[in-house]
């Protein structure tokens, strides 16, 4: 498979690393296996997390929206509405990325990713549409599923309104599988040619259960493996066909070039893999990296291994509207 590149690479063409960026993940790495790891499974916490997101976003002022740098739009189909956040750049917008945020699919929102969306809007000029589709706290993962739909079909439609001709579509673990399955709906609906590319950070697209999630332990960094693969038990029921087994099942012919970011610690690394080589296997468009020393959702941490990270997707999605 290809390796990505990025700034300063190695010299056969793929992303190295320097021993600061590696040393200062060692030590956060420390740092976590120090704190407990967090349960995706019981409902009970991302009820908690829901709760106090929403009443420290409602006491801090929304500053993109007040100074006009982002708008809210609202998505109406079938008696369900579903929210987008709209971060606009300033001047002329190269393309159109939409971003699916993580959350093991039953917590986060689009305005708690600002921190990844934003310098994406402005440092590639590109205008950024957030989706906050339904958390399925309630396991209906098919809520979720159909609303991720919705809202490209939306997109898609609207281009010329939005101001740009192309798209690319991303999402962070559970993000990722929902921009996945958004990508294959609009391929079967005839509805892909716009899309430029497609971008996964730490993806989870195996919804039976990777081999490397299933002998994860509980003493995986930042989530609890064996949780993890219980959430996916709980969640998988409302699916049914291919979709109850994800998008690594899926047929992946005549898919736009992919990026896919993966940490080697993380416990569904082999998700990322096993994507990435069935996408390579039937487009030959597909780069994946694996970052050292990066586990799960790595990229959010305040070290310049996730700062390199974010920094590529940012670089491989202006090489891509680019073109």
């Amino acid at each position: 498979m290809r390796g990505a590149t990025i700034g300063d690479e190695a010299g056969d063409g793929t992303l190295s690393f320097t021993t600061q960026e590696l040393s200062g993940a060692r030590k956060l790495n420390a740092f976590l296996g120090l704190l407990p790891r967090y349960h995706v499974d019981r409902r009970w916490n991302a009820r908690c997390v829901q709760t106090m997101t929403k009443a420290a976003q409602s006491l801090v002022p929304d500053g993109p929206i007040r100074r006009g740098e982002a708008v809210r739009r609202v998505v109406a189909a079938n008696g369900r509405e579903i929210g987008l956040r709209l971060i606009v750049p300033k001047g002329i917008r190269h393309g159109l990325y939409v971003h699916f945020h993580g959350g093991a699919w039953v917590m986060g929102n689009a305005r708690l990713d600002d921190g990844i969306t934003r310098p994406i809007a402005r440092r590639c000029q590109t205008l950024v549409a957030a989706v906050d589709f339904h958390n399925a706290i309630d396991d209906r993962l098919d809520v979720t599923v159909h609303d991720c739909r919705t809202a490209v079909d939306w997109l898609v439609d609207h281009l010329p309104e939005l101001q740009v001709k192309r798209i690319i579509l991303g999402g962070e673990s559970s993000g990722a599988h929902l921009a996945a399955e958004a990508l294959l709906h609009l391929r079967q609906r005839g509805k892909a040619e716009s899309v430029a590319g497609f971008i996964s950070m730490c993806g989870g697209f195996d919804l039976t259960g990777s081999e490397s999630l299933r002998q994860s332990t509980g003493r995986s960094l930042v989530i609890d493996g064996p949780s993890a693969l219980r959430n996916l038990q709980r969640l998988t029921p409302s699916l049914s066909g291919r979709q109850a087994r994800g998008p690594r099942f899926a047929d992946l012919s005549s898919l736009p070039p992919a990026l896919f970011i993966a940490g080697a610690l993380d416990p569904i690394i082999d998700d990322s893999l096993s994507m990435s080589l069935h996408w390579q296997q039937q487009n030959g468009n597909a780069d994946c990296v694996v970052f050292p020393e990066a586990p799960h959702g790595f990229n959010r941490f305040p070290t310049k291994l996730a700062a390199k990270a974010n920094g590529l997707v940012r670089a491989w999605i202006s090489r891509r509207l680019d073109q």
